[in-house]
């Protein structure tokens, strides 16, 4: 529920008026009070809201796109069908993201509402619940959800579970048994949706699932994959039962780390140990041996977000729909 003016007031002691007064920069209130009450409405995470003043009839002709992590590869190639596709739009893009306010997906997802800078939203995340999300529903703003099914707004969304699928059993036909797989962020719905693929791949051809050849990563970054390499070869070297292959879910980086790793340590690739990644990065053609991987058609991806949330904020849509894409399983050097 958003914060209210009255809120502010209970806590800081004073009058909704005097609130009022402090929000909107107002003469004849003390220089104590003032911060008191600032102070306060940052706490609680208050946003001017625009819309109640009148101004959501104005369109603003901006989009905004909410990120956890700009940083991230999958992120940037989903932004840049955004782009793509805004030039031939009447529209600015407007982004919000986490990194460095301290504050939580949910925090933001009201700082987008209630500043009312923006027509409607992209919001790329798979680690949001329905109950976040619930808040643009609420308040009426035209959202799009990218990277997760949503029951309760339009989602746009990959195929995940049948990509691991795909790749798993690729290495099974290849007379692989002993499969590791690497997860990340067991929180992101994406990678749960991995693994249930892996699984599948597993059960269809009556392989067991192994706990000890799950591989935890804390991100998906060459750092990582190379720290799991030398796990799994410190586990070689001790007669233990190791991967003959790897799938990374958690991400193409972390697959391109291992393979440098396995080759620093005098493996090869893939006649020692095979590697399958997952996304498709740009690196992933360039590492040697070059990676097989799970291609997500995220250009595609921002494309029809952009041309979906447009359409939304236009013409005043209120149907939800959902578009699933299909992964792509690309066969390179690596496996």
């Amino acid at each position: 529920m958003a914060v209210t003016l009255k809120d502010i007031a209970l806590k800081a002691g004073v009058t909704t008026a005097t609130v009022s007064m402090v929000i909107n920069n107002k003469p004849n209130i003390s220089e104590t009070t003032k911060k008191r009450v600032l102070a306060i409405a940052r706490e609680l995470n208050y946003y001017p809201n625009v819309i109640a003043r009148g101004l959501a009839t104005k369109r603003n002709n901006a989009i905004g796109v909410v990120v956890p992590n700009i940083a991230s590869g999958f992120i940037m190639r989903i932004m840049e069908g955004i782009k793509n596709t805004l030039r031939n739009a009447n529209y600015t893009v407007i982004l919000f993201d986490t990194i460095g306010q301290g504050i939580t997906e949910y925090n933001l997802f009201q700082k987008v509402v209630y500043e009312g800078r923006v027509d409607g939203v992209i919001v790329i995340t798979a680690s949001s619940s329905d109950a976040e999300l619930e808040l643009f529903k609420k308040e009426k703003m035209p959202c799009i959800l990218v990277a997760k099914h949503s029951a309760i707004l339009d989602s746009i969304y990959v195929n995940n579970r049948g990509g691991s699928y795909t790749a798993v059993k690729y290495l099974i036909d290849k007379g692989h048994r002993n499969i590791g797989v690497v997860t990340v962020n067991r929180k992101n719905l994406n990678i749960e949706e991995r693994l249930d693929g892996y699984r599948d791949a597993l059960v269809e051809k009556s392989i067991p699932f192994r706990s000890e050849l799950v591989y935890e990563a804390t991100s998906d970054s060459m750092t990582d994959g190379a720290h799991l390499a030398n796990k799994i070869i410190n586990a070689r070297q001790s007669g233990d039962n190791v991967p003959t292959a790897i799938f990374s879910p958690a991400g193409d980086m972390t697959a391109i780390g291992m393979i440098k790793e396995f080759k620093k340590r005098g493996l090869k690739i893939p006649e020692d140990i095979a590697v399958v990644g997952y996304d498709d990065v740009p690196a992933a053609e360039v590492v040697e041996p070059a990676l097989t991987t799970v291609r997500q058609p995220k250009l595609e991806m921002g494309d029809l977000a952009i041309n979906l949330i447009i359409d939304k904020v236009e013409k005043g849509d209120k149907t939800i729909e959902s578009r699933e894409f299909a992964a792509k399983f690309i066969i390179r050097e690596s496996a």
